[in-house]
């Protein structure tokens, strides 16, 4: 397009000096034109890639994923793996959606199936459902599966949509093709230790994303059905950083499906003492019942 812009301009510089004024102003018109398309599409791109514009993150504390690689152990935080991703995508880093929700599974699954233990990279397999280019480049760091990562040893990852199919085409560009269909669906993620075989699946509860948030998506990002409005633009924004803080903020059994939440710690006491208090009163009235028995007299 920009090609063609050139051509165009250099076409009316010469109708101009032949002095054709008309066919001159028809030309500068489809510059004109020409130009607002491409900012529109600009416009397209930017939205589609990582959603700006929108507010910072809130500040949060996650502790970082631990992997022993080859006997070393090797820290990843979110935001080294937001540096990946913004590597892979040409993008300044920017934590995502995506990214964070696979990061917080990621946590969640390992806890799960190793408990306090480290897990071996290469002891470690992840399939999801979520054909997106953060979410891959979370898993794939994670696991030490994607270009540029130094690592000795390598897990497994896959990503095989809800209905079997299996993507082997990982390209960002076949993600966002894939991604324009998501749904709460796609939001699941299987966590496995290869040495034993099991296995933890990842599941997000249904709440964690607003009812019409995919809509407005595909909408925003794809435009289908139809472009959306620039108060639709602003509503999508602000419900991707909602999402995006529920993901950096919440605790697992919010955001989890199968996660129970603990006790508070001054219930679990309370909950003890009731216990304990019911046990001795039980023992108490057992104990009056079998003095009484023994003191009565018939009649």
């Amino acid at each position: 397009m920009v090609m063609g812009l050139a051509v165009l301009a250099g076409d009316s510089m010469l109708y101009s000096e032949g002095g054709k004024g008309r066919i001159m102003r028809k030309s500068s018109a489809v510059v004109i034109a020409l130009m607002f398309l491409l900012a529109l599409s600009a416009a397209a791109v930017s939205v589609d890639a990582h959603v700006p514009d929108t507010r910072p993150p809130p500040k949060f504390e996650l502790k970082p994923i631990v992997v022993s690689d080859a006997g070393t152990e090797v820290e990843i935080t979110i935001y080294d793996v937001a540096n990946y991703h913004a590597s892979r995508v040409n993008k300044k880093p920017q934590i995502c959606v995506c990214l964070a929700c696979a990061f917080r599974a990621t946590q969640l699954g390992i806890s799960k199936i190793w408990g306090e233990e480290i897990p071996a990279r290469d002891d470690l397999i992840i399939i999801s459902r979520l054909p997106t280019p953060g979410s891959r480049d979370c898993f794939q760091y994670v696991t030490g599966t994607g270009p540029n990562i130094e690592t000795k040893t390598k897990g497994e990852f896959k990503i095989v949509l809800p209905d079997g199919t299996e993507v082997t085409d990982m390209s960002n560009k076949n993600l966002k093709k894939l991604s324009k269909d998501i749904t709460l669906d796609n939001f699941k993620f299987t966590i496995c230790r290869k040495s034993t075989g099991e296995c933890f699946e990842v599941v997000v509860k249904e709440g964690v994303f607003p009812e019409d948030f995919f809509e407005l998506r595909k909408k925003v990002k794809f435009g289908v059905p139809e472009e959306a409005t620039s108060e639709e633009i602003a509503l999508f924004k602000s419900k991707w950083a909602d999402v995006r803080d529920k993901f950096l903020t919440l605790p697992d059994w919010e955001l989890f499906e199968g996660v129970e939440a603990p006790f508070p710690v001054g219930g679990a006491m309370l909950f003890s003492a009731l216990v304990v208090g019911l046990a001795l009163l039980t023992g108490v009235l057992a104990l009056t019942g079998r003095k009484e028995g023994a003191t009565s007299s018939p009649l």
